[in-house]
């Protein structure tokens, strides 16, 4: 008898803890924090069309052909507000080629007098903020602002002739994020602009990111 007393007050116990837990389990907590990302796109360049002296200008255009853009990067994301705002600082290192755009003169022919494909290597450091767009689950979760970015560009070959082949660079960015009920990761977009001091070398990269957050 004291046995099965046992058994049922074990068993009312256990029930009790049960059906203490929701069902549909514990919310999801979007982490922030550091975080690590791989971005994927297209990069291209404008600027003025070379020429030669009588002004021939081949055919010669005023954009590159578009190319993939890779870029990786790390950083840390503070939050403002109870997450209202978002501070993201991080360093990237980012890979896009020029692709028959000639940023020097022309030579008779009419050919690019440097090297018109040429690979660019930005190493980036940037800061900015993203703001929360609105509530509920889809609307809390939807982030947009821009960033500024800066640091050195590395091409190769050279495009002017100069022999120079780390220049600086500057730019700004307009992102927007999404953290997806994937725990631990965010998924966003960016439209970037940079210029390349010295040949004033106008860079456009458009990427999506995917974001690991520990």
């Amino acid at each position: 008898m004291r046995k099965l007393a046992t058994l049922l007050i074990a068993l009312f116990v256990s029930s009790s803890a049960l059906a203490a837990t929701p069902s549909e389990g514990v919310p999801l907590q979007v982490r922030r924090g550091f975080f690590t990302e791989t971005d994927v796109g297209v990069f291209f360049t404008l600027g003025p069309l070379a020429a030669l002296p009588n002004g021939d200008t081949g055919n010669e255009t005023s954009y590159s052909n578009a190319q993939t853009y890779l870029q990786v990067g790390a950083g840390y994301q503070f939050t403002l507000n109870d997450g209202a705002g978002l501070i993201p600082v991080g360093f990237h290192v980012g890979i896009g080629s020029n692709a028959a755009k000639c940023w020097s003169s022309l030579t008779p022919g009419p050919a690019c007098a440097q090297a018109d494909n040429f690979t660019t290597i930005f190493l980036n450091v940037s800061g900015g903020y993203l703001h929360r767009l609105g509530t509920g689950y889809i609307g809390s979760r939807v982030y947009a602002g821009g960033k500024l970015l800066g640091g050195v560009t590395l091409v190769d070959p050279d495009p002017v002739g100069d022999g120079v082949l780390a220049r600086p660079n500057f730019g700004v960015a307009a992102s927007v994020e999404f953290a997806t009920s994937l725990d631990h990761f965010s998924i966003g977009a960016d439209a970037s602009y940079r210029l390349i001091i010295g040949p004033n070398i106008n860079a456009l990269m458009f990427y999506f990111r995917v974001q690991y957050t520990f």
